[in-house]
């Protein structure tokens, strides 16, 4: 999944962005999400974007793709700054499921794609720990809600980019775009387009002979 620090975008509202990714013998989900944060004066932290990438694990292409907004609930109103940082306007999750709704679709997401099979091995990637560390978690504990367990492991791709490449990603996405010599994709703190470029940065690193581990620890 891709996703920002909450510092750097203000932590009023941004997508969540991620995405699985599957390789031999899982494939990666790519999942960044945008959210609004504690940051911009809000708390709790809500999402307001959940897509996911389904990557091939042997060709890293883009297999199946999952994307709702969020209607938030604790601060139903988007902030001008959050409009402004990610591009999702107040009609775009007016009306939208609730996150324990969206969860459950994700649900039924990964059973379609046949993931949660326990023959089957995935995992996601996210541009950080934040947001499956902390901010999935945190809301989920505010709400009452379950976190599945398949969202308790995951690739941190800064992590990963710094093994492959010998530097941190200071600025994340961008500084990993540039390091790799790939344009950017789509929007800066757009969910899905995150994924986008988490996915693009994956197959390049996979291309070049780099294998992605598992960098969480285990809940």
């Amino acid at each position: 999944m891709a996703t920002a620090s909450p510092a750097a975008d203000g932590g009023r509202g941004r997508p969540w962005e991620g995405g699985l990714v599957s390789w031999p013998p899982a494939p990666p989900l790519t999942l960044p999400w945008t959210w609004m944060g504690p940051s911009w004066g809000q708390h709790p932290g809500e999402i307001i974007e959940f897509p996911i990438l389904k990557l091939n694990g042997r060709t890293m292409e883009i297999e199946s793709t999952f994307h709702m907004y969020v209607q938030p609930v604790v601060h139903p109103q988007l902030t001008p700054f959050c409009t402004e940082l990610t591009g999702i306007i107040q009609a775009m999750v007016d009306g939208q499921p609730s996150l324990q709704q969206v969860l459950e679709r994700v649900d039924e997401w990964m059973a379609k794609e046949g993931l949660l099979d326990p023959n089957v091995k995935s995992i996601f990637v996210t541009c950080g720990d934040w947001d499956l560390k902390v901010m999935l978690p945190g809301q989920c504990q505010y709400l009452g809600l379950p976190v599945a367990d398949y969202f308790k492991q995951w690739i941190n791709l800064k992590k990963a980019y710094s093994f492959a490449m010998g530097c941190w990603p200071k600025n994340g996405l961008l500084d990993m775009n540039k390091g790799l010599s790939l344009q950017h994709i789509g929007r800066p703190h757009s969910g899905i387009d995150d994924c986008k470029n988490i996915a693009n940065i994956m197959k390049t690193l996979a291309y070049r002979g780099f294998i992605f581990k598992q960098t969480s620890k285990p809940f």
